[in-house]
């Protein structure tokens, strides 16, 4: 039986996800990929993955936002690991930004461009 840990990125930007998705299988997972917020909620329900790497800015700088809400109330997104992905320097002007209120958690907040061994890293923990 294959017991590989499923891995959903969404994100849109392709190349991102292509270089990921070598990355994570590299590291013995198992990747679905999703192109946007939609699909990727749509892809969570379908093929209730372990943990799932969410772009925070894709059509609209909330989409990922709305992405983790939505996975988060739905019963296979409650529980998984969920990793926020950013390329916005948060260290400048969105430094003071906080989520919205009520707004469901993510486990971890990372920074693009993520070296691929820290990605390994902070997945393996999050799974452990």
């Amino acid at each position: 039986m294959d017991s590989k840990k499923k891995v959903l990125l969404i994100d849109d930007d392709k190349d991102f996800l292509m270089a990921t998705k070598l990355i994570l299988e590299k590291g013995g997972y198992e990747v679905f990929l999703a192109e946007d917020g939609k699909s990727g909620v749509e892809m969570a329900k379908s093929v209730s993955p372990d943990l799932a790497i969410i772009d925070m800015m894709m059509e609209s700088w909330s989409e990922g936002f709305n992405v983790v809400s939505k996975l988060r109330t739905s019963e296979s997104g409650k529980e998984i690991p969920l990793i926020m992905l950013s390329a916005v320097d948060l260290q400048g002007p969105y430094q003071s930004f906080e989520p919205p209120d009520g707004l469901p958690t993510v486990d971890l907040v990372l920074h693009k461009p993520i070296k691929a061994d820290d990605l390994l890293r902070y997945v393996a923990q999050l799974l452990s």
